[in-house]
């Protein structure tokens, strides 16, 4: 049988499109919740929201807002996928990430070092990732992304539809953070990723872009 059936795409489509509905939610909310006063004492405002909305640089709006959500297409998420980041200090954060793909999940943790900055954030991080097939019974002719079935499972895998794909990878990218104003906190990210096979050290390139939003 044919991998990738209409019904399976059908599935999938309608999971990217409530994935993608609950990222504008939450930005949604959250870009409400900073409109806001945040702090009162003796009944007069000490910090309002326009003035919590500036930074001065890409360090400084790291070390206000700690905590990003968003999505991300390809790279180490397969298809299309969800992230959180922590940033533990202006300059280190990890980021976890669940995904999607044509019959197979995705999740996805690394560690991200980010340079200084203006309004871009030029960074560094390494990770880990596993692929894993769902409920698939058929023989995998072809993958999204592509280097999945072609390099990296082998003709048992291939002809079962059968895997989980253990990968280790060091990325690098660039990110855009809106320093002020209404749309403060929201963020757009292009990274390349070198995805390496733990069981037989094959590697693959690929690329990855997204939106973060954070708090």
């Amino acid at each position: 049988r044919k991998w990738g059936n209409s019904v399976g795409e059908v599935s999938l489509i309608r999971r990217v499109v409530v994935s993608i509905s609950i990222c504008m939610a939450v930005f949604s909310l959250a870009n409400g919740a900073n409109a806001a006063i945040l702090v009162e004492e003796a009944g007069q405002s000490l910090y309002s929201a326009s003035e919590t909305k500036i930074s001065s640089d890409v360090l400084d709006f790291r070390s206000h807002r700690r905590v990003g959500f968003g999505w991300a297409a390809a790279g180490a998420l397969g298809l299309l996928g969800l992230q959180l980041e922590l940033n533990f200090t202006p300059d280190v954060s990890v980021v976890g990430g669940f995904g999607i793909s044509r019959g197979f999940q995705a999740f996805s943790f690394q560690v991200k070092r980010v340079l200084a900055g203006k309004w871009f954030a030029p960074y560094v991080a390494g990770g880990f990732a596993r692929w894993y097939n769902v409920g698939h019974n058929g023989a995998m002719v072809d993958s999204s992304p592509d280097f999945l079935s072609q390099r990296f499972l082998s003709e048992t895998e291939r002809q079962t539809g059968q895997f989980g794909e253990n990968m280790i990878f060091p990325s690098a990218g660039i990110q855009y953070l809106q320093l002020s104003g209404d749309w403060a906190g929201a963020s757009l990210y292009a990274e390349v990723m070198m995805m390496i096979d733990m069981d037989d050290f094959v590697a693959a390139p690929t690329a990855g872009l997204g939106m973060m939003y954070y708090f």
